[in-house]
């Protein structure tokens, strides 16, 4: 019975990799080239849904507020079929002077991508959150000088025109 169990754990691991990857490829296949530019300084991630299973998007973007004193996510619940914003605000107890409209376009456009979690740094590095919202999948490197900066225990594997994966 127990080596049934192991036999069985051991098909669902290499099942769940197989998925993971044709995620990755299908990603690649439609965003290879994509333009990220307008997420450039910004972390977006679904935080949850509610209880009709709306996306909770929380977006951070230091550039798009006046006052950097004391950052907040922005708070952006999607309706699931039609995408259309039925609340948004921030995770602030005062009045945030932002760029809201900015904020909300960026969650309708992050929507479509299909990712839990999509982060792009101030120099454009794209970081793709497959999985979930803390296991990276794929990143894209603005240049090879920026893929040689990143931490060297992580082996990085070329799948694209500089995209890569972690090893």
């Amino acid at each position: 019975m127990t080596k049934l169990l192991v036999i069985i754990y051991f098909i669902m691991l290499c099942f769940n990799s197989c998925i993971e990857q044709s995620a990755e490829k299908a990603f690649l296949a439609k965003y290879e080239f994509e333009d990220f530019s307008q997420f450039k300084n910004v972390s977006i991630f679904i935080r949850s849904v509610d209880s009709e299973r709306n996306p909770i998007i929380f977006i951070t973007a230091p550039h798009l507020i006046s006052d950097t004193s004391d950052i907040r996510c922005y708070f952006v619940k999607l309706n699931r079929i039609s995408h259309q914003i039925i609340e948004a605000h921030w995770m602030a107890e005062h009045h945030v002077e932002a760029d809201t409209l900015k904020l909300q376009q960026l969650a309708l456009t992050f929507i479509k991508y299909r990712v839990p979690r999509l982060k792009v740094d101030t120099i454009g590095n794209v970081f793709v959150y497959m999985r979930d919202v803390e296991t990276l999948a794929l990143v894209r490197f603005v240049n090879k000088k920026e893929l040689q900066k990143q931490d060297k225990e992580i082996k990085w594997v070329e799948i694209g025109h500089n995209w890569y994966k972690p090893r």
